[in-house]
């Protein structure tokens, strides 16, 4: 059963994952699209993303929802 919540695993919220910013926010430079990546944990709750406008923003975990979550491997 759906229960609208997400589960501890989907919260685990990390540096470069791509995520997407609810829809119940409305603040000037969300891109379009709301997706956006995660690049460092703000606060507790809270974390630091940039979207294709290059703007840094806030915003609680509970209104992220992850899209992708970022590879730990990469080949250089």
């Amino acid at each position: 059963m759906n229960t609208g919540k997400a589960s501890k695993l989907d919260r685990d919220i990390q540096i470069g994952d791509l995520v997407r910013i609810s829809e119940m926010v409305h603040q000037e430079g969300i891109p379009e699209s709301r997706v956006v990546v995660v690049l460092s944990k703000s606060t507790q709750d809270s974390y630091n993303i940039i979207g294709n406008h290059g703007k840094v923003l806030r915003f609680h975990e509970s209104l992220i929802e992850i899209v992708a979550k970022a590879q730990e491997d990469y080949a250089i």
